[in-house]
C-alpha cells in the first residue's frame, strides 16, 4: 500500500501507520478507513453533500484504491453515502427528516415481520428471547448506548428471522448500522429505556398468546417511540441516559 509502514505495538503486533490514518493491528485497511470516514460524517466534519472520490481519498490517507472502494461501499450499505457512477460518493444527510423516514419505514416492516414470525417461533426461540430480554435489562443499567442498541436489535432479530420473508428482513436491517452510530452519538433518553424494556415484556406476552393483531400494533408503536426519542435527542430536547 502506498505510503504505509508497519509499527509494533506494546504486544509486538504490527500496526500500520499511513500519513493520515492509523490502522490497528488485525484491522483491515478498509475497516479502519470506513470507521474514520463514518466518524467524520457523524461529527459533521464531512457535511451532507460532500463529494468523496477514490483518487482524493487515496491521496489524503496514503492507501491503495481497493480499500478505499471497499470502505465507500460499506458506508453506502450503512446509508451514509450514495455512490454514483463516474461521480464518486456523496454524503447523505443525517437530518430529522431522514431519521423520521427511516423509522417510519422500519415501523411498517416490523409490524409485518412480527406478524409473520408468530407461527414459526418454537419453544426454544421463545426461551432465547426471554434470555435476551433479561440480559438487556442488566445491560441497560450501564452507560453504553451502542451496546444497548445492539442488544435491542438482537432481541428483535431473534423474532424477525423467523418471518420467512428475506426481502422484508433485509430491508429492516438496511439502516441498523446507521441507527447504531446515531445512538452511540446521542444515546437514549431515560424514559425511552424504561418504555423499551416494558414494551419488550409486552411483546413476549403477546408472542406467547400468539396475538398477531396486537403484536403488529405494538411493534409499530415501539418503533415510533424510538423515533421520537432519537429526534428529541438530536434537537437537544432530552438529556441522554
Amino acid at each position: 500500500m502506498s505510503g504505509e509502514f508497519p509499527e509494533n505495538d506494546q504486544f509486538g503486533a504490527r500496526a500500520v501507520i499511513t500519513p493520515n490514518l492509523e490502522i490497528p493491528p488485525g484491522v483491515p485497511t478498509y475497516a479502519a478507513l470506513r470507521d474514520r470516514l463514518r466518524a467524520e460524517i457523524l461529527s459533521g466534519r464531512l457535511a451532507a453533500g460532500s463529494r468523496l472520490t477514490t483518487a482524493s481519498l487515496v491521496q489524503r490517507f496514503g492507501v491503495s484504491q481497493m480499500p478505499v472502494r471497499e470502505a465507500l461501499q460499506a458506508l453506502e450499505g450503512e446509508g451514509l453515502l450514495e455512490i454514483a457512477p463516474h461521480k464518486g460518493a456523496a454524503v447523505l444527510p443525517l437530518d430529522e427528516a431522514r431519521v423520521r423516514n427511516i423509522y417510519d419505514l422500519r415501523g411498517a416492516l416490523e409490524a409485518l415481520l412480527i406478524r409473520l414470525a408468530v407461527p414459526n417461533l418454537s419453544n426454544r426461540a421463545m426461551a432465547q428471547l426471554a434470555a435476551a430480554h433479561e440480559h438487556m435489562k442488566e445491560e441497560a443499567k450501564k452507560d453504553d448506548p451502542a451496546r444497548l442498541f445492539a442488544l435491542n436489535h438482537q432481541f428483535h432479530d431473534l423474532i424477525y428471522r423467523h418471518a420467512d420473508n428475506p426481502e422484508a428482513y433485509a430491508m429492516y436491517n438496511r439502516y441498523a448500522s446507521l441507527l447504531c452510530s446515531l445512538r452511540e452519538r446521542y444515546g437514549f433518553g431515560v424514559l425511552r429505556i424504561r418504555d423499551m424494556l416494558a414494551e419488550h415484556e409486552e411483546i413476549l406476552g403477546l408472542l406467547r398468546s400468539q396475538d398477531e393483531g396486537r403484536l403488529s400494533s405494538l411493534a409499530e408503536r415501539h418503533c415510533q417511540g424510538a423515533k421520537f426519542d432519537l429526534l428529541n435527542l438530536m434537537r437537544g430536547e432530552l438529556r441522554p441516559n
